[in-house]
């Protein structure tokens, strides 16, 4: 397998920052290189050997781009005075623990890899990564993004380990967007589990907080037109945001609107909204906590799915798992992909 790192935030969201925004352009494309990518061809990850546990490790980069950094907090240890590096520390362990407790997995690996973050990675960098080995953060411009360390982004881009060393869902066309897909449920996830909230009171936003306060999102529904601008909406795909500094959410929720394209790795981050749609209304229609049965279905379905996975191969692998362990919650399944346009 080869994984195109991108980030948390799609290149098509810093392609239009740059073109919005002239003076700033170089800034944004910046943002789409990231270093570490330890991902080649042919070859295996290569991992210090850790703790077992999954320990956690904080590294403070002082605004350069050589990782990791300078060691700030390692698991167990007080606080340290900056929030930022403190923030990491316990995001980490919250998806270690998610991980653990509600799939029965060690650690991002299965091994007890050790969670390594580093912060304040480069300057006004705007973008959060996994690179195969660890969490990178950036600082944000304080002018659209306000910050990247949120439970969320930790969750979505750790989730892009646990494919990697399960499926190892190639990164390209409905394969890369079946990946993205998962990686925003597993962060949705997270945080309800932390927070306790239950599929109907969950606001199923991707990245809520990254942005200043200013920047708008997409009309919703009424009865979530509260709900403020994030990356992406899995319940309404394409109201994530809606601002004259950064366009309109372009995320398709149904198969009709799938977008063909060779940005993007094949439109990975478009059309992920799909699945997620599909997701997002299973999880709901079942109600209750979304990690204790539909959770269950797609954790099973995206760690042992086949690499190359179109959208229709993937449904109907969770259609299978849900046939043997939630056999009850089947009608809401088909239903719910019957619903974007996918056969299941």
């Amino acid at each position: 397998m080869q994984r195109n790192i991108s980030g948390i935030l799609p290149p098509y969201l810093l392609t239009e920052l740059a073109r919005r925004n002239p003076v700033k352009a170089k800034q944004y494309l910046d943002s789409l290189s990231m270093t570490g990518d330890l991902w080649v061809k042919g070859q295996k990850l290569f991992h210090p050997i850790g703790s077992g546990q999954g320990d956690r490790k904080v590294y403070d980069a002082k605004g350069r781009t050589s990782l990791p950094g300078t060691l700030v907090r390692a698991e167990g240890a007080a606080e340290t005075p900056d929030k930022v590096a403190n923030l990491a520390y316990e995001y980490s362990g919250q998806v270690r623990d998610f991980y653990r407790q509600v799939f029965n997995r060690n650690s991002l690996d299965g091994n007890g890899l050790d969670m390594i973050s580093t912060v304040h990675y480069g300057r006004r960098y705007n973008n959060a990564f996994w690179n195969g080995q660890q969490m990178t953060y950036g600082d944000g411009d304080g002018d659209i993004f306000l910050t990247f360390v949120l439970r969320n982004v930790n969750g979505h881009e750790c989730t892009h380990g646990v494919i990697e060393f399960t499926s190892g869902l190639n990164y390209y066309g409905q394969s890369g967007a079946l990946n993205e897909h998962c990686a925003d449920v597993m962060g949705c996830l997270l945080d309800q589990w932390v927070l306790k909230q239950t599929a109907d009171k969950a606001d199923w936003l991707v990245g809520a907080g990254l942005f200043t306060a200013g920047i708008k999102p997409g009309k919703k529904s009424a009865a979530r037109a509260h709900l403020g601008a994030a990356l992406r909406d899995m319940l309404e795909p394409g109201t994530g945001y809606d601002d004259s500094r950064l366009g309109k959410d372009p995320q398709p929720g149904h198969m009709k609107d799938y977008v063909n394209t060779s940005s993007d790795n094949g439109g990975v981050h478009y059309n992920s909204g799909i699945p997620s749609h599909a997701f997002a209304l299973y999880a709901t229609a079942v109600g209750g906590n979304a990690w204790e049965k539909a959770g269950q279905v797609w954790f099973h379905t995206m760690t042992k799915v086949d690499r190359g996975a179109q959208f229709a191969a993937f449904a109907q692998r969770t259609v299978d798992v849900a046939t043997v362990n939630f056999k009850d919650t089947l009608p809401e399944l088909k239903d719910a992909w019957k619903q974007v346009g996918v056969a299941a």
